[in-house]
């Protein structure tokens, strides 16, 4: 397939979709902190999902905002039974584009997306962090933050958001 025909899985639009689908559930969703080995959880209010849910909003990943910048490929995962479909810059990023990569796992009998990974650069505190993102559909998200100081082990701090408890 010609690289200029690639066209991108609309993952913003999937995931807005997964967001209005958790604030219609009956259910309150556990938002769980992890830093190193303390694990704090608290539930939290359907309508504030959102929020915890902003950092798979930004950028507009779609075909249109993303081609000029990405390629993607296409492949059949026998290891972890997926369609994956996988997203790398092109050319470099501008200073602004913290999104670097992502994966998007489709089941290829049921032809639903199973998983969304996403992987950032970013500061914090002038910083660099490498930021991790997972979307399980209807079960839960997280944004881990990994920062590495020179000469010191990886500081990593997570934020996983759960509304489905069957797992």
């Amino acid at each position: 397939m010609p690289e200029d025909s690639v066209s991108f899985f609309p993952v913003t639009e999937f995931i807005k979709g997964q967001v209005k689908e958790i604030e219609d559930l009956q259910v309150t969703p556990l938002k769980i902190d992890i830093d190193g080995a303390r694990h704090d959880s608290s539930w939290i209010d359907k309508k504030d999902i959102k929020k915890y849910a902003e950092p798979f909003l930004r950028p507009q990943i779609d075909s249109s905002s993303l081609a000029n910048l990405f390629i993607g490929k296409s492949f059949l995962d026998q290891t972890i039974d997926a369609v994956t479909f996988s997203y790398d810059a092109k050319v470099n990023l501008p200073d602004s584009m913290k999104l670097i990569h992502w994966d998007v796992y489709i089941d290829p009998y049921m032809n639903n997306v199973q998983r969304i990974y996403m992987v950032k650069n970013d500061t914090i505190d002038s910083h660099p962090v490498t930021v991790q993102l997972t979307w399980v559909s209807g079960k839960w998200f997280s944004v881990r933050n990994i920062i590495q100081l020179p000469g010191r082990e990886p500081e990593i701090k997570e934020q996983i958001v759960k509304w489905d408890f069957v797992e």
